[in-house]
């Protein structure tokens, strides 16, 4: 399991990086319904307990100070987020669906056995920035009959 820290009366409160991930693109999907604006897919599989997650985000290109790459996306949807601290430096909904990909794009390449279930591309020429994901999921019913979808762990 990797855990996530959302910090302290923010929008996200999943403690694993593979919750905090589905969380806030379901958040995203959500913010996109009735609006021309049509950037995040978020599809649920019961019968292989798998979502897929495909997004194509506007790419900000630029150089810090010390010559080094920057990429990041425009806030592209208007939802008010808060950023509770913790482990996430994004301060907005599409800056933090991209933030936590790449954490799981990475922790997903520093350990040994991990699938590669999260693939983040940037063009540069395009300025396009694309998020395909599959991870596991598990469903149950609650107490009230309500059917619940939970992130599965997958990472260390």
């Amino acid at each position: 399991m990797a855990t996530f820290n959302p910090g302290t009366g923010g929008t996200l409160i999943s403690t694993t990086v593979e919750a905090a991930f589905l969380e806030a693109c379901q958040l995203l999907q959500n913010a996109e319904v009735n609006t021309e604006v049509d950037n995040i897919a978020v599809n649920y599989f019961t019968g292989d307990n798998a979502v897929t997650v495909t997004g194509t985000f506007p790419l900000v290109q630029s150089l810090s100070s010390s010559g080094e790459s920057i990429f990041t996306t425009t806030d592209f949807i208007d939802f008010t987020f808060a950023n509770g601290g913790g482990d996430l430096n994004s301060n907005s909904l599409p800056k933090t669906v991209l933030e936590l990909a790449q954490k799981l794009q990475i922790l997903e390449k520093t350990q040994a056995d991990a699938p590669n279930n999260v693939q983040v591309t940037y063009d540069t020429e395009a300025e396009l920035i694309t998020i395909a994901a599959e991870t596991p999921i598990q469903f149950s019913v609650n107490a009230t009959g309500a059917v619940e979808i939970n992130a599965s762990s997958y990472l260390a």
